[in-house]
């Protein structure tokens, strides 16, 4: 995990859900939709690795899924155990994880892989894709984009949490730091009567045609790659991509 992650709504994860509360359900229900759509005999099975509060793991249990929720940070499984009681919910690292057990689909959404800025460690979480898949297990990956736009103009700029007990609200600015393929998130969050609160991220950008390399390299073919949640065609411009892949076996 990034030493130098500091990100306010990690510290709070009851914060989470109102900042992002509208794309957070197009997300699943568009893996939801590829994953039946490539799973002839269904998904049963399915493990959400950087699940966060769970609101993934919580969809696709409703949709009738036997879910393990797995994060790095404690506190995210700590809010999901409380908020959302019956998943299983687990703290792990994505790049050593392991659970003796394969599924029938692995989801890895809101960015989690990005969180991994190493080519080694982006290696290794593939490892662990692999690990906890059979011939035919589905992935589902979403990652910021790195062709999106040279400088993140693409991205989320303005940023506003509305609970009963107060308004937040903050200006992000991007930088790339070019020679590790970084987009450096800066926000500073203004609560009225409170000092400003600052946060900072970094997420590692893969290129199209590079993460489909990790992925082929770890056994995965992939099936279709889009930057939008209707799984539409396009020119691959947005600011996120969404991968399907299916595991064929771990290469030689």
């Amino acid at each position: 995990m990034d030493p130098l992650l500091s990100n306010l709504l990690y510290d709070h994860p009851e914060l989470y859900e109102e900042i992002y509360p509208s794309t957070e359900k197009d997300i699943p229900r568009m893996a939801e939709r590829l994953l039946a759509e490539h799973a002839p005999r269904g998904v049963r099975t399915l493990l959400d690795l950087g699940c966060g509060t769970g609101r993934h793991v919580e969809h696709f249990t409703g949709a009738g899924i036997d879910c393990v929720g797995v994060d790095y940070q404690d506190g995210m499984i700590a809010f999901a155990r409380s908020r959302r009681p019956g998943p299983d919910f687990r703290t792990g690292d994505m790049r050593s994880l392991r659970l003796g057990r394969t599924f029938d689909a692995i989801t890895c959404l809101g960015w989690a892989l990005s969180n991994l800025h190493t080519n080694d460690d982006i290696a290794r979480s593939v490892t662990t894709f692999a690990t906890h898949a059979r011939r035919g297990t589905l992935l589902f990956l979403h990652v910021p984009n790195a062709i999106a736009t040279p400088e993140g103009e693409a991205f989320q700029r303005h940023f506003t949490i509305a609970t009963p007990a107060f308004t937040a609200t903050a200006e992000a600015t991007y930088t790339l730091d070019r020679r590790h393929q970084l987009l450096v998130r800066r926000r500073l969050w203004r609560v009225a009567g409170q000092p400003p609160m600052p946060d900072h991220v970094r997420f590692r950008l893969l290129f199209p045609m590079e993460l489909e390399r990790y992925l082929t390299d770890g056994g995965f073919e992939v099936l279709g790659m889009y930057d939008n949640t209707d799984a539409e065609d396009s020119d691959l411009s947005g600011e996120a991509l969404y991968v399907l892949a299916r595991f064929g076996g771990r290469a030689s």
